[in-house]
């Protein structure tokens, strides 16, 4: 069985094959199943997709010659023109099996996967999981059994289940569902072949006939002829291929749903853990354990004023938009603040436009950098937020080296309210930015600016980001606990890491709030 990833959906585009060792042809490849994804297509609106017999141009794709000269039951089980199709319309993916794999670098890897299984790479006893690869020709987890066979060479045949995947670390994660999940599947195909085996040797005894014709033999040598049989004879079952289909097919999907990818930030921290206490079993015999959910903390409170809820709020859409609104210098000692740990405090109305730039600016640090109060009907220190919206009305402090306000004046009574350019954006801050700016700050500013760069993939960019530079801090944290006092130390692994010496406020508070 043979599972490739693919790393942008969050179901595994897979090809499953079992594969047999002929007595004549040597390794061979006997069924495939493949996933086949629905094209991603933005013009196309959600919940008006319709149904579609196939997916992913399935039914289109030609499947790759097989050696012609191979012509015994054996090799060619299944007749090459029979195809098995299962549908998942809600995901979008067509479930194709056939006799082989139907792209024909797909069909090398797996033909590649095949003659190793059964070959040079297996286990003790030649029966049970083994894993081998690379990252050219993929990393492989191979379960190798026998069917018995009263006709066969030492009354047992050879067969493979391979598990090849692109990913290393997600082969190794799914290994003991995987390695379960094949062993009964195994388990199952022995049970038919065994029945087969001994209702043909009650009937007609093949080690007695053997051993009889081997001493008549005039010349005293044994010449005799063994007969290759299809998988649905060993096991006397018509219908083994729409079983192993639905069987590879659940497979795929349910080795799908039970990994899913989730982007964190930098190394583990405590606020990202799993309710150990809280689970429960499923129909498919999964244990279901529930991530702790992790938001970013926004407090809202009521708002105090009387501000028109009826009017129209104007918005901040995102960072860029942010930064489009304030100015490249005023924007940059904003971000400057909320990412060494000063306090920002947003005070003007509406209420709506405060909680847009509070909510814009959380791209910009990881999360528990990030604290917000909304709607305060009093000031709030760094300690209980560093992110403070008040309305006009509140007494905050004076802005200082630790503290910048930034104040929403509105627009005249004839001008357009719900235009977030008709608003005045009035920066007052204590201090004044550094000559040079943290690395990360002038990284994420070039990105804003390059408009090549769409917003989701600047919304990326700034994650990948994020976590290199939160790993960093929480290393610099704990080399500074580890040797208090060692400058040089520090300046050493600064320089590693490719930070510099005006990356250090950065650093500090990052790594203290996130440790």
């Amino acid at each position: 069985m043979m599972i490739l990833r693919c790393v942008n959906t969050n179901v595994m585009n897979a090809v499953i094959s079992l594969c047999h060792f002929c007595e004549l042809h040597g390794p061979s490849v006997l069924f495939v199943t493949q996933a086949f994804h629905e094209p991603y297509d933005p013009s196309t609106e959600p919940g008006i997709q319709q149904p579609k017999t196939c997916y992913g141009n399935a039914t289109g794709r030609r499947t790759t010659s097989s050696n012609t000269a191979i012509s015994c039951e054996a090799c060619q089980s299944l007749d090459p023109k029979q195809r098995f199709l299962c549908n998942d319309h809600e995901g979008r993916i067509s479930y194709l099996s056939t006799q082989q794999a139907t792209q024909h670098d797909v069909a090398a890897l797996v033909r590649q996967a095949c003659i190793r299984s059964l070959s040079c790479e297996v286990s003790p006893g030649k029966e049970g999981p083994v894993f081998f690869g690379d990252e050219v020709r993929g990393h492989v987890l191979s379960y190798t059994f026998f069917l018995k066979d009263a006709q066969a060479r030492g009354f047992h045949r050879w067969f493979s289940v391979i598990i090849l995947m692109r990913d290393k670390f997600f082969l190794l994660n799914s290994w003991p569902f995987l390695e379960e999940n094949i062993q009964t599947l195994v388990s199952a195909l022995q049970a038919k072949a065994t029945e087969v085996y001994e209702r043909e040797q009650t009937e007609c005894p093949q080690r007695a006939l053997r051993l009889t014709a081997a001493h008549s033999s005039s010349d005293g040598k044994h010449q005799q002829q063994y007969t290759s049989r299809s998988l649905a004879e060993l096991t006397a079952d018509k219908e083994v291929f729409p079983w192993l289909h639905l069987k590879f097919t659940w497979l795929l999907k349910a080795g799908a749903d039970r990994l899913v990818e989730k982007i964190v930030e930098g190394l583990p921290m405590p606020d990202l853990a799993l309710d150990l206490y809280s689970h429960q079993e499923t129909e498919e015999g999964f244990t279901l354990v529930t991530a702790k959910q992790v938001h970013f903390p926004v407090v809202e409170l009521e708002a105090s004023g009387s501000h028109d809820a009826n009017m129209v709020a104007p918005l901040i859409r995102n960072v860029r938009h942010l930064h489009q609104i304030l100015g490249p210098v005023p924007f940059l000692s904003l971000a400057y603040c909320l990412m060494v740990g000063r306090q920002l405090i947003l005070r003007g109305q509406p209420s709506g436009l405060i909680a847009s730039i509070a909510n814009s600016l959380n791209v910009l640090v990881p999360r528990p950098c990030y604290r917000a109060a909304l709607n305060s009907d009093q000031y709030l220190d760094v300690s209980q937020c560093n992110i403070l919206g008040v309305e006009p009305q509140i007494a905050v402090p004076q802005p200082s080296l630790d503290i910048l306000r930034l104040d929403i004046l509105q627009p005249d009574d004839h001008a357009d309210h719900s235009d977030v350019n008709k608003y005045i954006y009035k920066i007052t801050w204590g201090d004044k930015l550094p000559s040079k700016c943290p690395t990360i700050l002038l990284t994420m500013q070039k990105a804003i600016e390059n408009t090549k760069l769409n917003d989701s993939a600047m919304h990326y960019h700034f994650i990948a980001l994020k976590e290199e530079w939160l790993g960093i801090a929480k290393m610099v944290w704990r080399v500074q606990q580890w040797n208090a006092g060692q400058l040089q130390d520090l300046t050493a692994l600064l320089q590693a890491m490719g930070a510099q010496e005006h990356d250090k406020s950065l650093l500090e508070f990052w790594g203290t709030s996130a440790i």
